[in-house]
């Protein structure tokens, strides 16, 4: 009778409590779609109104506008064979990574996985400084930025102008992407059980490797090596750092965007680069919101679970690595390390001309002027301090709404209100689709027309690194609330808790590696994002870490230690990053499903 007369006195949520907590959902969950919609809402109304075209005619005046149908075949191109190198470079090192026991397995993936969140501006600098003349593809005889010797030879004969940048591009692209391919295919391929492949080897339809392939391996990690191609696809199509400064003489629709936004939305004044903006942003928004649906429809296959085991039970089953798996892993670690040790060594050496012949001498010049600030308009000291502000203000924010936003969509899956979390699963990668730099021309857009004085707010960037920011902490925390065994929280409610002190014991602390983990990201995110800011800080007096370096870089480079201050001011941005990536790292679960 004891037992019986605790449990009916056991404190749950009341229907106040209840009513309480889903109007707070409600207000979280419309205050992130309202101001993810809004700038981009604002932005098409905008436009509109200065084009005077209506939707459909500015999606058939798409080929009319100057470049666009260029820089749509260029970006179409550029991302289909991005996200086909991604899964050629990254399925062999997530098999090998996946099938033995290898010492210091943590570390190793680390290593793979630190390029997704590196600034893409440092990105971009490392990649430079791998193809500049002097750099280590030079050296070896690859010339990708000047394009001779054999570069060249292939460009002559195949008629292709500039196959250098659009390889160096691709290369680029797959190394930013390859932590997604490991993310998605390690987990389900690590914890497979053993038996089933070896039971298939038994059978007539599993003789063959083309046989199992096709039977056992396309089935099992099929979704997931889509999945991540998908994602590839998205980041690829969106990316503007590395198509700015590898492919200069190539336009995307995010780089021909960027070059008409400060000029676009203003009545009367130049309105070509308004249709410009209207018509491609509207082109490019249908292609990303098809990349998404696409990707949640992957991802829906790869989330449910087969006959997993565990991690350590399976690798010790395959053993020690073969040979080959030591030499695919090698090489991948060192195709990941290559643009930061790059970059690293370049803030260190300055071109000297002695007579008429090239060599590079070491100093210090560069981290000198980097902190002085000589060729930008701030130091790298005070831009970092700008950064970090904004990143910890993006916390604050983009944490607590993400994490209701997953707990939202997890109480509506649990509900039975399956259509519903799905739409609002998608909802929440929306600002995905409309790209850093529509949300950065929305909020321009939209400040100048109702309130100018916004643009003398410091804190004016943190909005949009929060619009950007969210859709990864949703991404993190989704799977860990499906993680959730339920029997805890029942449990604290049998033992009497308060609801604040269950959810505190049955849900927190069982969601803080997770939290860490997207709270890590959110940081290096907010750190290194470069589109809407590179937009919105050029209308302001503020600049980042991200925009300093772009800045030095976009200097005339006849002055030799440019080059090393740019590639110091990027060496710091990325060291903070780094150290970021590594805490979220000590958090991160072995299984983890996120893919990010």
């Amino acid at each position: 009778m004891s037992v019986v007369a605790n449990a009916t006195e056991t404190r749950t949520w009341g229907p106040s409590q209840r009513h309480t907590q889903n109007s707070l959902r409600g207000i979280a969950v419309g205050i992130f779609l309202l101001g993810s919609l809004l700038p981009f809402a604002y932005a098409m109304i905008r436009l509109k109104v200065v084009t005077g075209w209506s939707f459909w005619q500015a999606v058939g005046e798409f080929n009319n506008v100057n470049g666009a149908s260029k820089a749509l075949q260029f970006t179409l191109f550029e991302a289909f064979a991005s996200s086909l190198l991604t899964v050629m470079i990254g399925l062999p090192i997530a098999w090998c990574l996946s099938r033995y026991q290898w010492k210091r397995i943590r570390v190793l993936r680390a290593f793979l996985a630190v390029p997704f969140v590196t600034p893409a501006i440092v990105a971009a600098m490392g990649f430079l400084s791998l193809i500049r003349q002097g750099g280590l593809l030079t050296k070896i005889g690859i010339d990708l930025r000047l394009e001779t010797g054999i570069i060249g030879w292939f460009a002559d004969l195949s008629g292709w102008q500039h196959p250098g940048h659009f390889i160096a591009l691709i290369l680029a692209h797959a190394w930013f992407n390859l932590s997604l391919m490991i993310r998605f295919v390690e987990p389900t391929l690590s914890s497979l059980d053993p038996a089933w492949e070896e039971q298939l080897s038994m059978l007539p339809a599993g003789k063959k490797k083309t046989s199992r392939i096709k039977t056992l391996w396309i089935p099992v990690i099929g979704p997931a090596v889509l999945c991540a191609a998908a994602l590839s696809f998205l980041f690829s199509f969106t990316s503007f750092a590395l198509v700015k400064w590898l492919t200069p003489s190539s336009q995307t629709l995010e780089s021909l965007m960027a070059g008409a936004g400060s000029s676009a939305g203003i009545v009367g004044y130049r309105i070509e680069s308004s249709e410009l903006i209207y018509s491609v942003a509207i082109i490019q928004f249908l292609i990303l919101l098809l990349t998404l649906w696409a990707t949640a429809v992957f991802q829906k296959r790869y989330s449910k679970r087969l006959s997993l085991l565990s991690e350590q039970g399976v690798r010790k089953h395959h053993g020690t690595p073969t040979g080959l798996a030591k030499m695919i892993i090698f090489a991948g670690v060192l195709f990941t390390l290559l643009p930061f040790a790059s970059t690293i060594l370049s803030s260190f050496q300055m071109r000297k001309i002695t007579n008429g012949s090239i060599e590079y001498v070491w100093t210090l010049e560069g981290w000198r002027n980097a902190w002085g600030g000589d060729f930008s308009t701030m130091g790298v000291g005070e831009a970092m301090s700008n950064s970090i502000i904004y990143a910890v203000c993006t916390l604050a924010v983009a944490l607590p709404l993400g994490w209701v936003m997953a707990s939202t969509i997890f109480q509506l899956e649990q509900s039975g209100w399956f259509k519903t979390s799905k739409i609002l699963d998608l909802m929440c990668m929306m600002p995905l689709a409309i790209s850093a730099l529509m949300v950065g021309l929305g909020v321009l857009l939209g400040g100048l027309r109702w309130y100018p004085q916004m643009f003398s707010w410091f804190l004016l960037p943190v909005y949009p690194h929060v619009l950007l920011t969210v859709p990864f902490v949703v991404r993190v925390m989704l799977p860990a609330y499906h993680s959730l065994d339920p029997v805890f929280t029942e449990q604290c409610r049998m033992l009497n808790l308060s609801p604040l002190r269950t959810w505190y014991h049955g849900t927190l602390m069982f969601l803080r590696g997770p939290a860490v983990v997207a709270g890590s990201l959110t940081l290096a995110f907010s750190l290194g994002e470069f589109g809407a800011s590179w937009l919105l800080v050029r209308s302001g007096t503020w600049d980042t870490l991200s925009i300093v370096v772009d800045q030095l870089m976009s200097r005339p480079n006849f002055d030799p230690l440019i080059h090393p201050t740019a590639m110091a001011a990027a060496t710091m941005l990325m060291l903070l990053t780094f150290v970021l990536f590594m805490l979220a790292e000590r958090f991160r679960a072995h299984d983890d499903r996120s893919g990010f």
